[in-house]
């Protein structure tokens, strides 16, 4: 089963330029990203937007534009600004908890689950994590 008919590659790739072997290298690429998704087998819808990150990436790479440890160091940074939103969310999560606000309501307003909410707080499933479950 094929990912893209070649109309479609040539659609998405728009204004880009490649030559014969980097078109058939990347329609190569675009399968074997395609492949990569769990559930095109099974009539699911694949994940459109990961499965077009991944094929930036290919392409750039392909054209030179970027480098796997360029792309590498991007993920890294993203990673380590996704962690530090993450802390400042459990600060304030707790602050939210110690003016009175119930738990439901944080993770309502946070948009979150509320086992976030309990985990941020140190709980788990009614106990707290610094104490033994007993």
């Amino acid at each position: 089963m094929t990912y893209m008919q070649p109309y479609e590659l040539d659609a998405w790739l728009g204004d880009t330029e490649l030559t014969d072997e980097q078109r058939d290298a990347f329609a190569r690429m675009v399968e074997a990203i395609a492949d990569r998704y769990p559930g095109r087998e099974h009539g699911q819808h694949p994940d459109e937007e990961s499965i077009t990150e991944a094929m930036t990436g290919a392409l750039q790479v392909l054209l030179g534009d970027d480098t796997l440890e360029g792309l590498s160091a991007a993920w890294q940074r993203a990673r380590a600004a996704e962690r530090e939103a993450m802390e400042r969310l459990t600060g304030a999560i707790i602050a939210e908890a110690g003016r009175g606000v119930p738990e439901v309501q944080i993770a309502e307003r946070a948009g979150v689950a509320r086992m976030t909410v309990r985990r941020a707080l140190g709980k788990y499933n009614g106990y707290s994590l610094r104490q033994p479950c007993g």
